[in-house]
């Protein structure tokens, strides 16, 4: 699975000794794990308070804590991507 993300979206994806593409493949990594995680909270908060459950509201809850984890990751490659400063 994680070869066909690679494919579709980091240009030169079997280089990996380059430098853009290992933070191309972090950015990848990142925004999915975002993504799922934040797909993942929805469907257990929603599934949480359908059936009040406080258990699986809270694991969604957790999940959504998780997306903002990957998200400042994914800021945190962006960040790294620039170019050092004189200082």
């Amino acid at each position: 699975m994680s070869t066909f993300f690679a494919r579709l979206f980091v240009k030169n994806w079997e280089k990996t000794g380059d430098p853009a593409v290992r933070r191309a493949y972090g950015t990848m990594v990142s925004v999915i794990g975002v993504i799922v995680n934040l797909l993942l909270a929805s469907g257990k908060i929603i599934a949480g308070l359908l059936f009040s459950t406080v258990s699986v509201t809270a694991d969604g809850l957790n999940n959504l804590s998780d997306a903002g984890s990957q998200l400042i990751s994914l800021i945190s490659f962006k960040i790294s991507a620039k170019p050092a400063d004189r200082g």
